[in-house]
């Protein structure tokens, strides 16, 4: 499902376990939504993670469509990095 500011759950504590297993794209280097301390909700610090993720990769702009927001696009991409890492 597609995950933005405000979502909460299991989907959001595996996106940041993927995210933070990248140090280009990591949550936060310390407390919580950093490594080993993945949380459940999707606020500011997942948002810049996944604006990071989307700039390597070339999914998104600054200020363009879809910019820190985990909808299909960036999904796809990031099961293909997740599945590379082992997750």
């Amino acid at each position: 499902k597609n995950l933005t500011v405000g979502s909460t759950g299991t989907d959001v504590k595996n996106l940041q376990k993927v995210l933070n297993s990248d140090s280009d794209t990591k949550v936060s280097s310390s407390g919580a939504g950093s490594p080993g301390n993945e949380t459940t909700y999707f606020g500011s610090a997942t948002k810049k993670a996944i604006q990071k993720f989307q700039v390597k990769y070339g999914l998104a702009v600054p200020g363009g469509v879809g910019y820190g927001n985990f909808g299909p696009k960036t999904k796809a991409k990031m099961t293909e990095v997740s599945k590379l890492k082992g997750f």
